[in-house]
């Protein structure tokens, strides 16, 4: 079943975060980065987010904190870092990252 509202979406959210889920760490993250759900946009809480879920394995949030770092959006740019991600999810087989390098 799909959640009407967004208190339910979020509830089920939080339910796979508290587990820890990587995905939906990321997916809350992503809630955050663009101010979605009800909540106002955190940049910095959503790197947060997503450095959590990186380091539970999720691929997706490595590819995005390659492109923060790298780009400097929302962070101090730093380059290597951003391919450093990049290059860590590319060798875990996520396609977008290898298109990055």
């Amino acid at each position: 079943p799909h959640p009407s509202d967004d208190a339910s979406k979020l509830a089920m959210i939080q339910k796979r975060v508290n587990k820890g889920d990587a995905e939906a760490i990321y997916h809350l993250g992503n809630q955050y980065f663009y101010g979605l759900l009800g909540f106002t946009k955190d940049v910095p809480r959503a790197i947060e987010l997503w450095t959590q879920a990186a380091e539970l394995g999720s691929l997706d949030a490595l590819n995005d904190l390659g492109h923060m770092y790298y780009n400097g959006d929302g962070v101090q740019q730093d380059k290597p870092r951003g391919v450093r991600n990049f290059q860590e999810a590319a060798m875990k087989g996520h396609v977008a990252s290898r298109h990055c390098l």
